[in-house]
């Protein structure tokens, strides 16, 4: 009688060894990689988040002009403008049905205590509560932070400049243009 030899087949602890040597050596060098992209994808939404609201400045500016209050800040209780708001003394632009504050042809800053204005702020330029916070920067005067919620514990940090992964809106005076401008050093 024949007795056939079953021939196994699989792989010797040495070459198995050297897969799981290379495969670690090749995680050690992807991982910061991959840690990476997640920065990027976090500095690229601050960026896209920036230019939006670039964009609809510029249309409110536009939409200011037209109604010729591009060069005006603050409106006094007996101005008869229809775009004044007596009761908050500033002028406004109607923006897809939200009134939005604006001085010198630009949005007021979403800083001030009036959560009217802030809201419409928030509506106007499509920044949920549940996705973005806004608070004041004590380093910049008269500018907002526009930080992402993940960040809430860093508020702080934030307003006093030590922080930055955020977007700063800051409302034209007489003294300096309008600015968005995004920091991402700490992203």
């Amino acid at each position: 009688m024949l007795i056939k030899n079953k021939i196994t087949r699989g792989y010797t602890l040495i070459e198995l060894v050297t897969v799981v040597v290379i495969l670690a050596i090749i995680a050690v060098f992807t991982l910061p990689k991959l840690l990476n992209i997640g920065q990027n994808a976090q500095i690229a939404q601050l960026q896209d988040v920036a230019a939006k609201v670039d964009a609809q400045n510029k249309i409110i500016y536009t939409k200011t002009a037209i109604e010729s209050i591009n060069e005006l800040s603050g409106c006094s209780l007996f101005n008869k403008h229809p775009n004044c708001n007596r009761l908050f003394g500033e002028y406004f632009i109607d923006v897809s049905g939200t009134k939005v504050y604006v001085s010198n042809g630009y949005p007021l800053a979403p800083i001030k205590l009036n959560n009217i204005i802030n809201n419409n702020y928030r509506t106007a330029f499509g920044l949920p509560a549940e996705d973005f916070l806004i608070t004041n920067v004590y380093k910049r005067a008269g500018s907002a932070a526009i930080v992402p919620a993940k960040w809430q514990d860093k508020l702080g940090q934030i307003r006093s400049g030590k922080f930055e992964c955020h977007i700063e809106y800051r409302s034209p005076t007489r003294r300096h243009e309008y600015a968005v401008t995004t920091y991402t050093r700490d992203c």
